[in-house]
């Protein structure tokens, strides 16, 4: 599936490669999950069909929110830690 980003989550995970490259390729290995049609990417899903994949990375639960919009692109909505939402 092609991935897209809207440009907030997009600006936080390039910020992350700088500061934080563990967590930032932590993230990217889940966007990558989306891209592959794993099953990891769709263990968590909202009653407004959001996606969340939920990781641990640097003691710290993070989490990536992305939807299907159209069919068979996936839009990342947000990428930060769990607390941010």
């Amino acid at each position: 599936m092609k991935v897209q980003f809207d440009p907030a989550p997009a600006e936080t995970l390039t910020s992350l490669w700088a500061r934080l490259p563990r967590v930032a390729d932590g993230l990217d290995e889940a966007v990558d999950w989306i891209e592959a049609g794993d099953a990891r990417a769709r263990r968590r899903r909202f009653s407004n069909g959001m996606w969340a994949i939920s990781r641990v990375l640097g003691g710290t639960e993070w989490l990536v929110l992305w939807e299907e919009d159209p069919p068979g692109v996936a839009v990342v909505r947000h990428v930060g830690e769990a607390t941010s939402i």
